[in-house]
């Protein structure tokens, strides 16, 4: 098919119309007249449901009134007197109100506004409705038909609860005079032949804008009657009760069931809706006329910007700019058009930025990486430097002192080394939650004390002043892991306080909580630094040297162990070389305070027969020798299949068992161990590099008595290898 202009098919278009254009305009006078008798009556609804509103808000500052009155002082202190006055200042300033009264909940009158303070007021208990409902419910009533109708002007009453101590007292009531709607017709402006009416909920007309003296106080029709209750609010074709055909909107109240209606003469709105169809015929025949020349026009209006947009994407198709730049078209859709075509030229954009942002990042977490393998290495190399040259001291020295001090060189750099490890370790498995807490009753200046006296052996306080402050705080908690918390803490003080600087630890027991603070006398932190100093792997700037040291751990393990234990820690500082101070606050949990027994020194145990499996040489050989040291007979083998069939040979007393063995695991070896007879009274130690909480399950499910960690804890081994009465479990074969 030829292609053709945009103009051809508009032309096209606006023959199409003229054709059938004589049928629709029947349709469309139709339509257009109930469009018009819409639009009239949904004008009734909205000006019915604006007196509504303007009569609730009437009601509204008078329930606002008395919900203060109900408050005031004087009422609260009884002083009934200074409150009776107060209500008739009140009085006179609302003019809406009659009179304003005090009863009590068995409806007697203590005072009223219209008399004296004082006067005998021994009239029968009220039993009007609103009394009774506002005692039943304590909210406040609006009287929803009119009270004293026949008795002069007709008035509601509104009755608003007052209660002292949260107990109902009494019941603030406030004749409120309908006359006062009267001014709501005025102010709307209503038009003579139009009528305005609000009736309560039983038809009574409350208030109208004209013919008031003759019909208030009167009950509407009753089809007027039906149409309002059928629905909250609504349109309907009506007479008044003066006998004026009309149409009526009305709306009801929400804080009173009332109505407002509004209602015109039927004449005076159809009389508007043939004006309009009378101009709508004229407007059609216009409209006809000036058809072609108006699809010309549009189409003019319609190819020029599209022209304008086909060589802005030509031109410059990366630009949002070019797009924008194109002058107003007038129309939505070419609108729409320029829109989206700057959208996509912006989103193009934005993506080539994020890709570049992306790749920025990437690149910085790739240095991120870099730098930490780098930190790792220097970490990791200098204690291992340091063990490799001391055994190679021990290895041509003679001379006892050198020796001695090599030896407690390399004993101090392999804790170290271990505690690397077990930092980075431990902060994977708390992260991925598979640390379990071994909770029990514990004194925490007992953590403070062990964790103080492992760092000075070690010779890491020589160069400061540690002061420990740690009367006894008992707590619900896992021992070992609080005092690695202590550990890290004095640790990461003294890494960054300059020697001759003071630390001092201190807890204190507070209600429900036991507080740990260790402070110092070192480099601070910075406002920015305090916020960010737990963050895994985060540091303040260093020098080369690195004389600090450390991973950038030690700090999001204490955070995440304190987390588990259910408390909180927060860093402290008034700035850089000011000190820092860290607070840890734990909960107590369910702990009555009693005092612990002291541990008593650990006797030698006795020579026992231990063999020793284990694949790797070096390790093997050193833990013999210091099972040797200690008194025991040492045997030993290289992998599972030698290890059971010398445990069968030798029937030790005690197998030390590694779990990645070759030929058979320790899992294999230590379940054939336990199905023969010799194999039940054996003590079997897990002696593995594997330490989750998993693992240790494994291993007692396996048969073995104690799972150990690499390195091994030399003081629990001893424990463990003092002779005791073992009760043998019952395993599956």
């Amino acid at each position: 098919m030829k292609p053709r202009s945009l103009r051809f098919y508009l032309g096209f278009l606006a023959l199409g119309l003229l054709v059938p254009l004589v049928l629709f305009a029947a349709g469309a006078v139709n339509r257009f007249a109930a469009s018009q008798r819409e639009a009239r009556a949904q004008g009734m609804r909205e000006t019915a449901r604006a007196l509504a509103l303007v009569v609730e808000r009437e009601l509204g500052q008078s329930i606002r009134a008395l919900e203060v009155l109900s408050h005031s002082a004087p009422l609260m202190q009884g002083d009934l007197k200074t409150f009776h006055s107060t209500c008739q200042a009140v009085v006179a300033s609302q003019a809406q109100w009659g009179s304003l009264s005090l009863l009590d909940v068995e409806g007697r009158t203590m005072f009223t506004t219209d008399q004296p303070f004082g006067a005998d007021l021994t009239a029968p208990v009220d039993e009007r409705p609103y009394v009774r409902e506002v005692v039943e419910t304590g909210r406040v009533v609006i009287s929803d038909f009119p009270y004293q109708r026949f008795q002069g002007p007709p008035t509601v009453v509104v009755a608003m609860p007052v209660r002292r101590q949260g107990v109902l007292a009494g019941v603030l009531v406030a004749t409120y005079a309908m006359q006062h709607f009267d001014k709501l017709w005025d102010e709307q402006r209503v038009p003579g032949n139009w009528v305005g009416t609000l009736v309560d909920e039983e038809g009574v007309i409350l208030s109208r804008s004209r013919g008031r003296a003759r019909f208030v106080g009167t009950k509407a029709r009753p089809e007027y009657i039906a149409n309002i209750r059928a629905s909250p609010e609504g349109f309907f074709a009506s007479q008044t009760v003066d006998g004026m055909k009309s149409f009526a909107a009305y709306a009801r109240l929400q804080v009173v069931p009332w109505t407002v209606s509004f209602a015109g003469p039927r004449e005076v709105f159809t009389a508007s809706v043939d004006q309009s169809l009378a101009a709508l015929l004229i407007a059609g025949l216009g409209c006809c006329v000036i058809a072609t020349a108006w699809a010309a026009w549009v189409s003019r209006r319609m190819t020029r910007p599209l022209r304008a947009l086909a060589r802005a994407a030509r031109e410059r198709p990366d630009s949002a700019d070019a797009f924008t730049n194109v002058g107003p078209t007038g129309i939505t859709e070419l609108e729409d058009l320029r829109a989206t075509l700057a959208l996509t030229a912006a989103m193009v954009m934005e993506r080539e930025d994020a890709l570049r942002a992306k790749m920025t990042e990437a690149e910085a977490a790739n240095l991120a990486k870099d730098q930490f393998l780098a930190m790792l290495g220097h970490e990791l190399r200098n204690p291992l430097s340091a063990i490799t040259s001391g055994v190679k001291v021990l290895s041509v020295t003679e001379d006892a002192a050198c020796r001695e001090r090599a030896r407690a060189l390399v004993e101090r750099q392999a804790i170290h080394l271990a505690r690397l490890v077990d930092d980075l370790l431990d902060v994977e498995r708390v992260s991925s939650g598979r640390i379990l807490l071994q909770n029990q009753t514990m004194d925490l200046s007992e953590c403070v004390r062990r964790a103080v006296a492992a760092l000075e052996s070690s010779g890491r306080t020589q160069a400061h002043q540690v002061e420990v402050e740690a009367p006894r705080a008992w707590l619900e908690g896992d021992a070992s892991r609080l005092e690695q918390v202590v550990t890290n803490l004095v640790s990461n003080a003294l890494k960054y306080t300059p020697p001759g600087g003071r630390i001092r630890v201190v807890t204190r027991e507070e209600p429900g909580h036991v507080v740990l603070e260790v402070s110092d006398t070192g480099d601070g932190l910075s406002p920015e630094l305090q916020e960010r100093v737990f963050e895994l792997f985060f540091q303040a700037e260093r020098t080369l040297d690195r004389a600090q040291g450390g991973l950038g751990i030690g700090l999001t393990l204490v955070k995440r162990l304190v987390e588990l234990h259910g408390g909180s820690v927060c860093a402290r500082s008034d700035g850089l070389k000011k000190g820092s101070t860290f607070t840890v606050r734990l909960p107590r949990g369910q702990v009555e305070q009693a005092p612990r027994l002291q541990d008593t020194p650990m006797a030698p145990a006795p020579g026992r027969h231990v063999l020793l499996v284990d694949d790797h040489a070096d390790s093997r050989q050193l833990v013999r020798e210091l099972l040797e040291l200690d008194g025991h007979t040492v045997s030993e083998a290289e992998d599972g299949p030698s290890g059971l069939a010398r445990a069968r040979e030798l029937r030790p007393e005690v197998v030390l068992l590694d779990i990645g063995l070759p030929g058979l695991d320790g899992y294999e070896v230590a379940r054939a161990l336990r199905s023969t007879d010799e194999g039940r009274e054996l003590m079997l130690i897990a002696v593995t590099g594997y330490g989750l909480a998993d693992d240790r399950r494994r291993a007692l499910e396996a048969g073995f008595d104690e799972h150990l960690v690499k390195p091994v804890d030399f003081t629990r081994l001893r424990e463990l290898l003092l002779p005791r009465k073992r009760a043998v479990p019952a395993h599956s074969t």
